[in-house]
């Protein structure tokens, strides 16, 4: 009887190790997300916004147009004078998040843009509808 358990424990664990491992690489990797994230950026200080907005996950389409023209009027910066990623201060990720039904990757950072601090919030959304950018926030301080 205890030859069986023991072979039971021991299958069982070698499945859920199994499994962890094979689910590990669904996830989003965070130096993917902030390679993906410059590549953004580029875009938005090229101000070519509609290609910028094919990082946008399918499920959350927005005028990138708008939103950072708004913020460059309202704070008075230049999105065009580069953005500096200068430290990335917190992130947070999830293999499975059942809220998008899908991994997610969010990444904090305070940034230089036009000689102002800049922090960006950015989470990525990677499911089966798609991978991209499902929310994004700034605030000039």
């Amino acid at each position: 009887m205890k030859k069986l358990f023991k072979k039971i424990l021991l299958t069982t664990l070698a499945c859920l190790c199994l499994f962890s491992f094979a689910s590990c690489g669904n996830g989003i990797k965070g130096d993917e997300a902030k390679a993906f994230i410059n590549d953004f950026f580029e875009q938005v200080v090229a101000e070519d916004y509609e290609k910028a907005e094919e990082f946008l996950h399918p499920e959350r389409p927005a005028d990138l147009k708008t939103f950072f023209l708004d913020a460059e009027e309202d704070e008075e910066i230049d999105f065009q004078a580069g953005i500096e990623v200068e430290k990335y201060t917190n992130f947070s990720s999830s293999l499975y998040d059942s809220t998008v039904d899908g991994s997610t990757y969010e990444l904090t950072m305070r940034t230089n843009v036009d000689g102002k601090k800049v922090n960006f919030t950015i989470e990525i959304v990677k499911n089966e509808n798609g991978y991209g950018i499902y929310n994004l926030s700034l605030k000039v301080k």
